[in-house]
């Protein structure tokens, strides 16, 4: 089975099963629980794992095995992975997530010029002594009462960064290029990559992060629709490739694109298209 899961959203809904130390936008979780499925991994945010025992592979064109030797950053995307438990039985497992302000604030704050037209999207460090002792000290975090943890974990991943631009400059330049090329359509990248799951118009604001006031706002820039109008049309698109391509009934089709009753979906699609989606199918067999 594959389940899905959207991060960092995932990761606050399920306090129960995570330890969390967070203020909203970045967010630090660990679980020594491990899932036994394949997970398509729904990543609205940017991440950088920290496994401390067992594996995950990254299903790529090459599967990436990545286990507590390895730090792994993923930038804003869909991924498949699988989580394995370590040969003693056990599974920990530290997910930092960040958004693309933090990244802009790093690079700010250091002055960094981003010299490179490479853009990465996954890249994988092996770890040394300075960053297995990171790793250590931020995994303590979770343990120890200590004030201002979200400061002290923000400069910790700040000198994770900047040890990684010294050891791994070219990969850790690429990584934070693709950042700064995809911010300016980051809702438009996310809602794009996540359409066949939205259903109203609450789990686009839950993606994106943004209230339903500044999701308009944002839809109307980019899309030069509302959201309602942006979601509709991507329903009956949806529909139609299923009408063309599949030999689902029209009411499980109905069903799938999120309309609740066929009379709507119908009708919806007619208005759409000028053509009922039984006629569609007919012309288009």
């Amino acid at each position: 089975m594959i389940q899905n899961v959207i991060l960092p959203s995932y990761l606050l809904e399920n306090k129960h099963a995570y330890t969390l130390i967070n203020d909203g936008t970045f967010i630090a979780s660990k679980s020594k629980l491990h899932k036994k499925d394949k997970l398509y991994l729904r990543n609205t945010s940017h991440m950088m794992i920290l496994l401390i025992k067992g594996e995950k592979v990254l299903h790529l064109d090459d599967d990436v095995h990545i286990n507590n030797t390895q730090i792994l950053f993923l930038s804003q995307n869909n991924y498949f992975i699988s989580e394995i438990i370590s040969s003693n039985n056990t599974y920990e497992s530290i997910l930092i997530c960040f958004d693309d302000d933090f990244v802009l604030n790093f690079i700010k704050k250091y002055k960094l010029n981003i010299n490179t037209t490479k853009q990465k999207t996954v890249i994988c460090i092996k770890k040394d002594i300075f960053l297995d002792t990171c790793v250590k000290t931020i995994n303590e975090y979770f343990t120890k009462k200590l004030q201002n943890k979200v400061a002290l974990l923000k400069l910790k991943t700040h000198e994770l960064f900047l040890y990684a631009l010294s050891n791994n400059k070219d990969a850790f330049l690429a990584f934070l290029n693709n950042i700064i090329n995809t911010k300016s359509s980051r809702v438009q990248y996310i809602l794009e990559s996540n359409v066949d799951i939205l259903n109203d118009i609450s789990q686009m604001c839950q993606l994106t992060g943004l209230s339903k006031t500044a999701l308009r706002k944002e839809m109307q820039k980019l899309y030069l629709k509302n959201p309602k109008e942006w979601l509709d049309m991507k329903r009956l698109l949806k529909a139609k490739t299923l009408l063309k391509t599949s030999d689902a009934s029209i009411s499980d089709i109905a069903t799938s694109c999120g309309y609740s009753s066929v009379s709507w979906f119908i009708g919806q699609f007619k208005k759409y298209y000028k053509s009922t989606p039984y006629l569609f199918r007919q012309e288009n067999l």
